[in-house]
């Protein structure tokens, strides 16, 4: 385990947070509670998403108010399993190609799960968070698909989604991906809060 990462666990292995919380299962209980809520705050206020700083901006709305490096950069490099993320080095070039991505996908009309699968694929190999990386980007592809009209989720197929990932396999991604078109922006919206609402409400009962 690198020094960087070290920094921010305490010794049981629990992330570091402003609450001093050093139960897991504690912490991650509570984590979901707020993420939930503020992403629905988030989605209320119907977004644009123009650039990829927008979700460094949605990783600290997410997160700030447990962890100290919500909405920062990681500074340095990270492995998961066997799969090892983008060199923290290299997230100036990342930015430039994400950001060229996102401005092809704004001029679409109604853009594909393809397209949308490619950005998914990019910002998950740059991975730019210490954790939370998986949440604030849903996040911001919904919100990027609804300033479309459209709907977009792929929270149905997490174990499927993780090895595509893995492997960087668009197609595979692109076939995990819905995408609904809607007649309006806000209905759109309105669709993705429903979404996380019932998947909320079924994960609280299952607790």
């Amino acid at each position: 385990m690198t020094d960087w990462i070290q920094e921010t666990l305490y010794s049981n292995g629990t992330l570091k947070n402003k609450l001093h919380i050093t139960d897991a299962k504690e912490l991650q209980n509570l984590e979901m509670n707020i993420t939930a809520q503020k992403s629905y705050i988030f989605l209320d206020q119907q977004p644009k998403i123009g650039r990829l700083y927008d979700l460094s901006i949605i990783h600290k709305f997410l997160f700030s108010d447990l962890y100290d490096w919500a909405g920062k950069y990681r500074k340095g490099n990270m492995y998961k399993g066997n799969t090892e993320f983008m060199e923290h080095e290299r997230f100036d070039f990342a930015t430039i190609n994400i950001d060229k991505q996102l401005s092809r996908v704004k001029k679409i009309a109604k853009p594909t799960s393809k397209d949308y699968a490619e950005l998914l694929d990019s910002i998950n190999y740059m991975h730019p968070f210490r954790e939370g990386n998986g949440r604030s980007t849903r996040l911001f592809l919904q919100a990027l698909a609804a300033n479309h009209g459209q709907f977009l989720d792929y929270s149905r197929h997490d174990k499927e989604l993780i090895e595509a990932e893995h492997s960087a396999d668009i197609d595979k991604l692109a076939q995990l991906i819905t995408v609904e078109n809607h007649k309006t922006e806000i209905n759109a919206f309105e669709a993705i809060k429903k979404a996380r609402y019932m998947k909320y409400k079924r994960l609280r009962d299952l607790d």
